[in-house]
């Protein structure tokens, strides 16, 4: 089932929601409509629709550029800054949503493209794409929660050299950093390798899967009692389940499980 607006299109693959911008000729920047279409279709997962989000850009040039400064232009300063807000807490949603989200990275992220991707569960990206958060340049910060999404992927040190210099990295040097999980071969593989990444979780308990992002949430850069403490809770929690149960009888009978809560 597709449904497609002006600016995005929305695609539901079995239990993956492909959530797609379309404005390759304006690098497919964020419009309210954008907005409006990425936070409908968080509703949706929310209601159980899907378990998995996979959001790319249209075309080869890029993922997102970030905020449409066109739109922003023709607004108040009030306006302007509804929209930033509005941007901040859906992808702050986005990342404490308990469904998987992957960025394929078909082209550049820059600034909002790149919150956008960092907000992310995970990040697929084509050979050579390239990401950056510019706003230093223009004496302004990321507005979208990248102060707080970045470091918290790659550490405060290298956070601040791409933040206070404002140089673009290509997706090589963005895994090295642990920024890009998965690299395609090619630009014609990332969508494979995005959907692959997707199906590779969701066969498995979302009840599970739901504990164990808890559990790594709560851990931080020295093992600590609470993070130990919410990790016992859970491990409780999932072999009292009824898909725990069902993951060892069926590995015991040598077949498939069959898990309830996907």
């Amino acid at each position: 089932m597709t449904t497609e607006d002006r600016d995005y299109s929305l695609e539901w693959i079995d239990e993956i929601a492909l959530f797609r911008i379309t404005r390759p000729a304006k690098r497919n920047a964020i419009t309210r409509s954008v907005l409006d279409g990425l936070a409908a279709c968080c509703d949706a997962l929310d209601r159980g629709q899907g378990r998995a989000l996979i959001v790319t850009g249209e075309g080869d040039r890029a993922f997102c550029s970030g905020t449409d400064l066109g739109e922003s232009a023709s607004m108040g300063a009030e306006e302007s800054r509804a929209k930033g807000d509005r941007a901040r807490d859906l992808l702050v949603r986005i990342h404490r949503s308990p469904w998987t989200s992957i960025a394929a990275l078909n082209g550049l992220a820059y600034g909002g493209g790149f919150e956008l991707a960092l907000a992310c569960t995970f990040r697929v990206a084509a050979p050579g794409v390239a990401l950056c958060l510019p706003e230093v340049k223009l004496a302004v910060l990321p507005s979208y929660g990248g102060t707080q999404f970045l470091p918290a992927v790659i550490g405060r040190a290298r956070a601040l050299d791409l933040m206070l210099t404002g140089r673009p990295i290509v997706a090589e040097e963005a895994q090295s950093m642990g920024l890009v999980d998965r690299l395609s071969d090619s630009a014609e593989g990332l969508m494979v390798e995005a959907e692959g990444l997707a199906k590779s979780i969701l066969v498995h308990s979302q009840f599970t899967i739901d504990r164990m992002r808890r559990c790594v949430d709560a851990a931080g850069a020295q093992v600590e009692d609470r993070g130990l403490a919410i990790e016992a809770n859970a491990v409780i929690e999932t072999m009292d389940s009824e898909d725990a149960k069902e993951g060892v009888t069926a590995f015991l009978q040598k077949r498939k499980p069959e898990f309830k809560n996907r």
